[in-house]
């Protein structure tokens, strides 16, 4: 039986992102492909920015998102703890309904 779709979101500081991406982009498996953007983080919990960004009250983050079989989010999830051993990378899965391509 396959195993479940699952949409994994990633969010980190931005100043990671460079080594999130490498360490996404070297998986073997290949990764069927994700999808990046910046924004600002806002919470409680500011340890990692700077002085601008506390008295802005927002972080620069990086959020990746990505569809996998479920089976395949463990490995992920282990590479990226390897690789960016920083505090502040959160992660959620959710599940997917359907998922396809239109044509």
């Amino acid at each position: 039986m396959d195993s479940p779709l699952r949409k994994l979101t990633l969010v980190c500081p931005r100043s990671i992102e460079p080594t999130l991406l490498d360490t996404l982009d070297g998986l073997d498996p290949p990764l069927p492909g994700y999808t990046s953007h910046d924004g600002l983080g806002r919470g409680s919990s500011m340890d990692l920015a700077s002085t601008a960004e506390k008295v802005k009250g927002a972080m620069k983050i990086f959020t990746v998102q990505m569809v996998l079989p479920e089976n395949v989010i463990p490995m992920v999830l282990e590479a990226v703890r390897q690789a960016c051993p920083r505090r502040q990378i959160s992660y959620w899965i959710e599940p997917i309904l359907d998922f396809g391509r239109l044509q």
